[in-house]
């Protein structure tokens, strides 16, 4: 057994604290179970590290959540329990991976269940029948919670929130709170497999979110991050929400993401004034084309710009997410890419390869095209192409480009837009402006040279 980190096969770490896993624990917590949460790749464990506390905690039944970059970290991990214990625990895989790829157990028998979907309700019941002695087999499909406040808090006390920030935020952050308003998308991105696992579209009140909020203020500082697929859905919602934290009278910072297109003056006016300080756009392509009629993005040039336009008038930072490499792209749609954060005056980019991930329309189409195996994920999960997501997962290329080009693309994106000094006189007024964004820039300047130098950041995936 090799004695170092899981995160290696995993290919991340310190993304972000695991919500569905603290949702899980506290439903399970509600009901009286005793529950240990182990972050394998945040925590750096080893595979010793983890026999040795499931030896000293003895569990009824061992649960591994995981996406598709980690299932080979699961697999492994699923493996040596089994060698070292035989059939004494129980061990289900859940996550995201399954959802998309639900015969995966049949084919990794090291996993005796799976749960699909929601767990909390799901695997509340397992555990009971786990208490009983009884074996479980099989996939089960997970049973939707419809309304959201009826869940528990997550139960944040489990974890040490710290090991999420990047090595250059350490000196700088107290860490964000993650907050979870809704679950579901509507939406049908074809590079997203959120379309594969369901559409169904649920929004905790507002005052729930806030109450939330209040409880672990003093933890945060006042400082959240949400992370919603898509921050605003219900303009009555945002509303309801912006007031009632006015009249909780916190302050408070909070991010999230969101399409340009879910914005109007109204949202973007109620949004500055409750405490909004970022808001992260899924743009994707510079290209009308790729954005809409490849990605099924359905959002124009002109609601991009007009959204951009309007957080700068009430101060709120914009940020832009990226990609390059998809079906049919041509150089000089590439190039819109490379120049549409300019364009628009957006605060921040990052730009990324795109990744055909499992349950998606391009990973389909990458299959098809015979881009990548069909048996990708298995020969992934079995470690035949070698250790680490990042660098055994093949990336999107399209027809006529390498690799090499991709990258040359990334870096003219981030040399373009950041050495640009019409970025640099607004930059500079947002530090007048805005408490404290002097002291966060100095991330970015942290690493900006590895960036215009690789095209990414160290932990980057693509």
């Amino acid at each position: 057994m090799k004695k170092r980190g899981l995160e290696a096969m995993a290919g991340m770490k310190n993304q972000s604290a695991p919500l569905g896993i603290l949702y899980l624990a506290s439903y399970l917590k509600k009901y009286g179970h005793t529950v240990k949460i182990i972050d394998v790749a945040a925590e750096n464990k080893t595979l010793v590290d983890i026999i040795e506390i499931i030896k000293t905690e003895n569990p009824k039944i061992i649960g591994i959540s995981s996406m598709a970059t980690s299932i080979m970290s699961a697999v492994n991990l699923a493996k040596h329990i089994k060698e070292r214990f035989g059939d004494k625990f129980q061990i289900g895989l859940g996550g995201v991976h399954l959802c998309v790829d639900p015969t995966f157990i049949n084919r990794f028998p090291v996993f005796d269940f799976g749960v699909t979907g929601e767990g909390e309700k799901t695997f509340e019941k397992l555990v009971c029948r786990a208490k009983k002695g009884e074996k479980i087999r099989g996939l089960i499909q997970g049973e939707i919670t419809e309304d959201l406040d009826a869940l528990p808090f997550p139960a944040r006390e489990m974890i040490e929130t710290r090991i999420y920030l990047r090595e250059e935020q350490m000196n700088f952050e107290v860490p964000a709170a993650g907050i979870l308003g809704s679950r579901g998308c509507p939406f049908l991105c074809a590079f997203c497999c959120i379309p594969a696992i369901g559409h169904k579209v649920r929004i905790r009140s507002a005052k729930n979110v806030v109450d939330e909020m209040e409880q672990i203020y003093d933890q945060c500082r006042g400082s959240y991050s949400f992370v919603d697929d898509c921050f605003i859905l219900n303009k009555i919602r945002i509303l309801e929400f912006c007031q009632e934290i006015v009249d909780s009278k916190m302050k408070v910072k909070f991010i999230g993401s969101t399409r340009a297109n879910t914005l109007d003056r109204e949202i973007v006016k109620a949004l500055s004034r409750a405490g909004c300080t970022d808001l992260y756009f899924g743009v994707e392509s510079g290209s009308e084309r790729v954005r809409n009629q490849i990605i099924k993005k359905n959002l124009s040039n002109k609601q991009i710009a007009g959204a951009i336009r309007l957080c700068r008038e009430y101060r709120i930072m914009t940020n832009l997410f990226l990609m390059v490499g998809f079906p049919t792209e041509t150089k000089s749609e590439m190039m819109e890419t490379v120049r549409i954060g300019k364009k628009v005056k957006a605060d921040i980019i990052g730009i990324h390869i795109t990744i055909p991930s499992p349950g998606t329309e391009i990973f389909r189409y990458a299959v098809d095209h015979k881009m990548i195996p069909a048996d990708i994920v298995d020969k992934y999960a079995r470690g035949e192409l070698g250790d680490g997501f990042r660098n055994a997962w093949s990336l999107f290329v399209p027809e006529n480009f390498t690799l090499a080009d991709l990258i040359n693309i990334k870096k003219k994106a981030y040399i373009s837009f950041y050495l640009d000094i019409a970025w640099w006189i607004r930059r500079v007024r947002t530090w007048f402006l805005i408490s404290g964004k002097f002291k966060e820039d100095l991330k970015l300047f942290k690493i900006a040279f590895h960036v215009f130098r690789t095209g990414g950041t160290k932990g980057q995936l693509s």
